[in-house]
């Protein structure tokens, strides 16, 4: 609590009409003393009782996510994207409350603090505000406090409450574009016109250009007729194309530091969302996290992982042989070590710092290296 300019002329007024009562035996003086510290008096309690009446709820129209098996959940925002958030503000009491200032205080690499106006309040009514903040790095921050400052009747006294407390939004890095390997020795064949066609049999087919030696039994009329070319059918793979993206961010002698842990984290996101957009189902191992994932709703639990990864060493665990697999290390020489530890018939791509000569040349916001949005740059020779 605050004494305000008036406040604070108010009580030294009313001090000394009190003192000039007693010393000049002015008993006139005395009410009117007693008058203005009352007033201020007044002011404090009210607004006292006021601001315990006020609450405050805030809402965002970010996706709420949780990885598998968490009960953790976070709305999740992406670096370098405005987030907008709406606060309620509700008088659950019956006395009006004057016109009040909102801080909305950001938490580290959320954005900047911001203020907003409440207007008077009666009993039991409401008022929406609105702020937005920008977030500039990835993790968990989002708004640290919400405080309200009211000035009391007459403008006496103001004062400054929390009235919230910790609302925790998870920063992904952005997702960036990347193509996922077009090769046929990287990614098993899959449907000419992007779509798997279900046939008579037990199995689901593809159908794709006949070529010289295929079996005319094979040939699949309605799409022949339909396209004008000579169509055969392709059974489709009954096993589940699986991707494994392994992330390790321990430099050779320290840790990478935090932008160059987004780049990483950034690359990792990149190939884990082609991916999924291509039905693989994807297998991340980051230091102190292991997630499955399959399909494009699992995209955002992807990004929620970036932003709760920390750096540090990657330990893999017994897997079967994928069919592609993506590793992201900060060092090049321990990315060739992960490597080195899969089937020489799995095709790898490694990404590494050493890819990249110039750090700060490179926005991040804006895209990835060129030699990181595709996946046949950089190969693993064994």
């Amino acid at each position: 609590m605050r004494l305000s300019t008036s406040g604070i002329i108010f009580i030294i007024a009313g001090a000394a009409l009190i003192v000039a009562a007693y010393r000049f035996a002015l008993p006139g003086l005395l009410p009117a003393g007693i008058l203005l510290l009352a007033l201020v008096l007044l002011s404090a309690l009210l607004i006292t009782w006021g601001t315990r009446r006020v609450s405050i709820t805030l809402r965002t129209t970010l996706p709420i996510v949780a990885l598998a098996q968490s009960k953790d959940r976070y709305p999740l925002a992406p670096e370098g994207k405005e987030v907008e958030v709406e606060a309620t503000v509700v008088n659950t009491g019956h006395l009006a409350i004057p016109a009040s200032t909102i801080d909305f205080r950001a938490a580290d690499g959320f954005g900047d603090s911001t203020v907003g106006e409440v207007p008077s309040l009666s009993g039991g009514s409401s008022q929406t505000v609105l702020t937005s903040f920008t977030p500039y790095r990835r993790g968990l921050s989002g708004i640290e406090a919400v405080l309200i400052t009211v000035a009391g009747p007459f403008g006496l006294v103001t004062m400054k409450k929390k009235v919230f407390d910790n609302y925790t939004i998870a920063v992904s890095v952005p997702i960036l574009p990347a193509r996922i390997p077009s090769d046929s020795a990287i990614r098993p064949a899959r449907l000419d016109d992007g779509k798997v066609r279900a046939g008579h049999t037990t199995r689901d087919f593809h159908t794709r250009e006949y070529v010289p030696g295929d079996d005319l039994r094979h040939v699949h009329w309605p799409t022949t007729a339909k396209s004008g070319e000579l169509m055969v059918r392709h059974e489709a793979d009954e096993e589940t194309l699986h991707a494994l993206i392994v992330i390790d961010l321990e430099g050779q002698d320290e840790h990478p530091d935090e932008h160059e842990v987004e780049y990483l984290l950034a690359a990792a996101a990149a190939a884990g969302t082609a991916f999924l957009r291509a039905d693989y189902d994807v297998y991340v191992v980051a230091p102190g996290h292991q997630a499955r994932l399959a399909g494009q709703r699992d995209v955002e639990r992807l990004r929620l992982l970036t932003a709760l990864i920390e750096p540090g060493r990657v330990e893999l665990p017994a897997h079967d042989n994928p069919n592609h697999i993506v590793i992201c290390a900060a060092d090049d020489h321990r990315g060739q070590q992960l490597a080195a530890q899969f089937s020489r018939r799995v095709p790898v791509t490694v990404r590494s710092l050493g890819d990249i000569s110039d750090m700060t040349m490179v926005g991040l916001t804006e895209d990835l290296p060129e030699s990181w949005t595709t996946f046949d740059a950089k190969r693993v020779k064994r």
